[in-house]
């Protein structure tokens, strides 16, 4: 009776070890490595479903937990979960009908529900049995993705060993980080409120559609009827746009951000109050501390700045182009960096005077949103913010002057495989 049960244990072990394998697999696919948010969205319920009961995942905690939205938002008004979930089971589609098609087992997310189901591909949904054969199949299965972790984890040792830049920044954003403190101490230690400014995703929609920015001023009046009655002709599209707009949201670039700063300003005991950028107000951005975040369609605070810097933002319509124009290149630096969508892309960094003083203020701007992610990245990174102190010639004690620095970014499937420090400026 005791090995009766003793094996039971083991096939169950075995069947939910399984199961974290094929969702690892699924999440690293090329149908999930493309979008961020499926990916982190399999992730979740894909945990919860293991560890926890699958009936007590609700659309609104899968909004809070995975989408960064408030803890008492109106799901009736916000349909991202609806929206992603659809996209989700889609993708699950897409990967067992590819490159997964020889899958033993299949996982579907079914409609109206948060659960996953795992079921084998040759029985019925509903089945969890597993018989012999089943369960030497997945034992290979399983060695096999052991032995290529083991390959893979083997290669990325060496490389990091080969790539001592890359080996420093992972030190740099994990390790012990007393320049970092100092920095960020230096910055928004003076007693003032500090701000730290989101992007407005509703608004880079609201924008696409009139085909033209908008200015501060009828940002800050909120002004989106009277705009979209004179640039958007189609009455059903404005109806759908400006509803699209009232619903406030973040990227989520722009939220991992946010969680990093919010752990600095934590550790360092400086108080911080996060906003999105159609709820801040003047004196937020103009005479308390503030950090802004977005490029400038994303964020029109930054225009109170713009003509201050010199790597200025540049957007086009059409054909659609973003880049930075460099108002006075020095040796060696060109007089403008364009972006490459989904290749190459730049992000500015600035540290100035708020327009009253006594506050200080931090952009972080790229011209998408994956360069905004490096740029927080930077600023956050022991190495990095090492690496900027030495190309202002800084002595060890010096404090950080005010100054405006750009990055370039290489990407690879929506995400940063790296970046380097370009041009730096002191103001």
């Amino acid at each position: 009776m005791a090995v009766e049960s003793q094996g039971r244990l083991q096939a169950e072990d075995l069947l939910l070890a399984d199961r974290r394998d094929l969702l690892s697999r699924i999440a690293s696919s090329p149908a999930f490595q493309k979008s961020q948010r499926s990916r982190e969205f399999l992730l979740y319920v894909g945990t919860r479903c293991l560890t926890d009961s699958p009936a007590a995942i609700r659309e609104q905690e899968i909004g809070v937990e995975v989408f960064g939205r408030s803890s008492n938002y109106d799901t009736s008004q916000d349909t991202i979960v609806r929206v992603q979930g659809s996209q989700l089971r889609k993708r699950l589609q897409q990967f067992f009908s590819e490159e997964g098609r020889d899958e033993p087992w299949v996982v579907e997310m079914p409609k109206g529900s948060y659960s996953l189901s795992f079921h084998p591909r040759e029985q019925a949904p509903d089945s969890l049995a597993l018989g012999p054969s089943s369960i030497r199949r997945a034992l290979v299965l399983r060695y096999l993705s052991w032995g290529l972790f083991a390959l893979a984890l083997i290669s990325s040792l060496f490389l990091l060993y080969q790539n001592a830049d890359l080996r420093h920044r992972i030190a740099g954003t994990y390790g012990p980080r007393p320049y970092v403190n100092r920095f960020w101490n230096q910055l928004f230690g003076n007693g003032r409120p500090s701000h730290l400014i989101l992007a407005d995703v509703g608004l880079l929609i609201f924008q696409d559609a009139m085909k033209q920015m908008i200015s501060l001023s009828d940002y800050q009046n909120k002004r989106f009827p009277q705009l979209a009655e004179a640039h958007i002709e189609n009455p059903e599209t404005r109806a759908l746009i400006l509803n699209a707009l009232n619903r406030n949201s973040t990227t989520l670039a722009d939220a991992g951000i946010s969680r990093r700063i919010s752990f600095l300003f934590s550790t360092n005991l400086i108080p911080l109050d996060v906003v999105l950028a159609r709820d801040a107000t003047t004196s937020m951005v103009a005479s308390a501390n503030a950090i802004l975040l977005g490029s400038r369609r994303a964020n029109p605070w930054l225009s109170l700045y713009e003509d201050k810097l010199n790597f200025q933002t540049v957007f086009n319509e059409t054909p659609r182009t973003a880049s930075f124009s460099n108002r006075k290149p020095l040796p060696g630096e060109r007089p403008e960096y364009r972006c490459v969508w989904s290749q190459r892309g730049y992000c500015r960094v600035a540290y100035l005077p708020s327009t009253k003083e006594g506050g200080n203020v931090l952009l972080i701007s790229g011209t998408d949103v994956t360069s905004t992610d490096a740029g927080g990245e930077f600023i956050t990174s022991e190495y990095s913010v090492r690496k900027l102190r030495e190309s202002l010639h800084l002595q060890d004690q010096d404090p950080i002057p005010y100054f405006e620095l750009l990055l370039e970014t290489e990407i690879v499937n929506t995400s940063i495989s790296q970046f380097r420090l370009i041009a730096v400026r002191r103001k």
